[in-house]
């Protein structure tokens, strides 16, 4: 039973043996085995950080532990001497050649990714050799910023340098004031230096609520003690993000209401069907955009404004064009890839990516028309893209393995940087950036010089595939058809899909696990229930595509295809001659996500015979669908036994950082005694009707 939180080791250690058989070593390689010396500029902490790794790598990966007399001389210069197109940020070249490496770089991080990227030469070798070449990279987009899936807003070192070595150069805060993040009081100062020696930047997402019109007359003293304070106490940060949701203020756009979102009734009571403004592009976003920028740049000139519109992706174009034609040239302009799109599918049906998802690869419509605007506007344009390999499709997994859907993602990607400027990526929102084979392939596919999708895949596949490569990509591409079918709807992403089969199954109020239960610094998801996405007059989705009534049941078609095609792809890994780990953390995760599936189906099941017992005119109807409800509850209770054993194997199944465990061991648990009790008490009251 791999223990509560164990994931986090893996986190933080740095470099894990493998295993390998030594080869001659060919004529066109130089061999490491006698150890290495660094010379040159190798004194700054972000360089010394990564010295220190590589002669720890060799040691752990290959036994190297002194140096000896024929050792390899790496010579760092730090320099602008480098072809024109590698005189950028991060920029290097890197020349091997007998018994010698040398590293020239535009930076410092420059000098110590080209010293990770000897590592991850050699990781694909499996030897402790380095073919003689001449290596000119840099990265593609920058920044790329992550949030920490170790636990909200807590980036131990260890964490930091495994981020670095996936090429991150920036991380996201939560922040609420000074010194306090989402989840307390924190040292804010100490992490953005740590995060700085490492060669990453350090962001402050806004957490602060500010319900004031810039135009009001007391609105800058107000904007500068809530946003320029956080600067002048942090004046390391790098710049501050500020999405629609986190930073509601009275609009005056008469298209808003105006109010803060949970005020969302108008004098009659009745549900206002007018946006609050953090769902809107209101006419008034510029004059707070300025304000805010203005309080800011007092404290740091040169602070980053990322203006982000996730919410309102869903709005007129037209409304959402009007925004960015009026917003300021001198911010950062940061936009969902994948969401909003609407999917028609070859079910008959129209689904739609409401939230974060790579069943869709994108771009969507909704980014590439704000894209072209930023372009034209000639404002930086970022993308907010999950590119870390997680998004909401299966909410506590750490990593998604559909290597061929993300490969199609980060190809269109590139094709954005060069049709709109895209520079900068969000790796991740609060579920964390989890380093995996998919962020493996993600690091090559943003390399300025980057192999093509397919020898990438096998590149990667290759390190753990322990020779079988071309059976895993036939397994991976199974997978990578079955997220293609997801639907990424609310009633997905919002219910079943969040925890998985740790979801109840509801017959009445919907039921929440004991405060016991709960991680004591939940931030989000104790308010994801059945009620407010299927039957509330709040769910914003609903009639932008087909109804939810009339495809649910389409839908547990799609999902039961879905399901054979992760069985495929698990049978042709189970039948694999040499296993590893690695490819039964892989047979293990796609159990996961079967059962995950079977739960989404079930809740399914159950919302249509909760809707049936509603209207049901006779006892032997009501007989009919209590038997019924008997039987799917039996079937999702062996679902979530079978889950059980699933999620002891791997302690990060189950586990998002902003929910804690939300779907481990002892969450399923409840759930089973959940499904229990509405079989035998429940469901006794209409059983008990049935006598007369």
């Amino acid at each position: 039973m791999d223990e509560k939180y164990n994931f986090r080791k893996e986190l933080t250690t740095l470099n894990i043996p493998f295993r390998y058989v030594l080869r001659d070593k060919s004529g066109n390689a130089i061999s490491l085995l006698s150890g290495v010396t660094f010379t040159g500029d190798i004194l700054s902490p972000v360089v010394h950080h990564a010295v220190k790794d590589f002669k720890d790598y060799l040691k752990v990966c290959f036994g190297v532990k002194e140096v000896k007399q024929n050792a390899v001389q790496i010579n760092v210069i730090i320099t602008d001497d480098l072809p024109q197109d590698m005189r950028a940020y991060k920029g290097r070249r890197v020349e091997i050649s007998d018994n010698k490496i040398e590293i020239k770089a535009f930076d410092d991080r420059g000098a110590a990714q080209a010293i990770y990227d000897l590592e991850d030469a050699m990781s694909e070798l499996k030897q402790p050799y380095l073919k003689k070449d001449i290596i000119c990279q840099k990265p593609l987009f920058s920044p790329r910023m992550a949030h920490s899936a170790y636990d909200v807003d807590v980036f131990p070192d260890g964490y930091l340098q495994r981020l670095a070595k996936s090429g991150i150069d920036a991380i996201i805060l939560f922040v609420r004031g000074v010194n306090e993040v989402a989840t307390g009081k924190a040292d804010i100062n100490d992490i953005i230096e740590r995060a700085e020696s490492y060669g990453i930047d350090t962001y402050a997402y806004s957490y602060i609520n500010v319900f004031k019109h810039p135009s009001d007359i007391d609105a800058e003293e107000v904007y500068s003690n809530a946003y320029g304070s956080i600067f002048k106490a942090h004046p390391k940060l790098k710049g501050m993000i500020f999405v629609g949701e986190s930073v509601q203020f009275p609009s005056k756009d008469e298209r808003t209401t105006g109010r803060v979102h949970t005020e969302f009734l108008n004098e009659d009571n009745f549900p206002d069907p007018r946006p609050a403004s953090g769902w809107y592009p209101c006419k008034d976003f510029p004059e707070w955009v300025n304000l805010t920028k203005k309080v800011i740049r007092k404290q740091k000139p040169d602070a980053e404004i990322i203006f982000w519109t996730y919410n309102w992706g869903w709005a007129p174009e037209k409304e959402r064009i009007e925004l960015i034609d009026k917003l300021p040239t001198d911010i950062t302009l940061l936009v969902t890839f994948e969401m909003f799109q609407n999917l028609p599918t070859d079910y008959g049906i129209t689904e739609r990516v409401c939230d974060y998802s790579v069943a869709f690869a994108g771009p969507g419509d909704y980014f590439i028309s704000e894209a072209k605007a930023a372009k034209r506007r000639g404002i930086k344009l970022y993308t907010m893209a999950n590119a870390g390999g997680r998004t909401w499709d299966f909410g506590c997994m750490p990593f998604e393995p559909f290597p061929q859907q993300w490969l199609t993602r980060y190809f269109a990607m590139r094709e954005c940087k060069e049709k709109y400027d895209l520079s900068g990526v969000m790796e991740c929102h609060h579920f964390g950036y989890y380093p995996s084979f998919i962020t493996e392939i993600e690091k090559l596919s943003f390399e300025y010089n980057a192999d093509t999708p397919e020898n990438i895949l096998k590149r990667v596949i290759d390190k753990f595939s322990e020779g079988q490569t071309d059976e895993c990509i036939k397994a991976f591409d199974c997978w990578s058809k079955a997220i293609r079918l997801y639907m990424p709807t609310d009633e997905e992403q919002y219910s079943a899909m969040r925890v998985g089969p740790a979801y109840p199954l509801m017959l009445g109020i919907f039921p929440k696990a004991p405060e016991s239960l709960q991680h004591e610094k939940l931030l989000f998801g104790g308010g994801i229930t059945e009620e407010y996405h299927l039957i509330s007059g709040r769910k914003s989705s609903e009639g932008l595509f087909t109804l939810h009534s009339v495809r649910m049941r389409t839908e547990m078609n799609i999902l039961s295809d879905a399901i054979k095609l992760i069985r495929q792809g698990i049978n042709i890994f189970r039948s694999l001659k040499r296993k590893n780990k690695e490819i039964n953390r892989l047979i293990n995760t796609g159990e996961y996500m079967i059962c995950c599936f079977t739960t989404d189906i079930n809740v399914k099941k159950m919302y249509i015979y909760r809707q049936r017992l509603l209207i049901a005119a006779t006892n032997k109807e009501v007989k009919s669908i209590t038997d019924g409800i008997k039987k799917l509850g039996l079937k999702e209770i062996k679902n979530a036994e079978r889950a059980l054993k699933i999620v002891d194997k791997d302690s990060a199944l189950g586990y998002e950082p902003s929910m804690g465990y939300g779907g481990d061991r002892a969450h399923i648990e409840w759930k089973i005694r959940q499904v229990n009790n509405m079989i035998t008490n429940e469901l006794a009251i209409y059983e008990n009707g049935l006598k007369f």
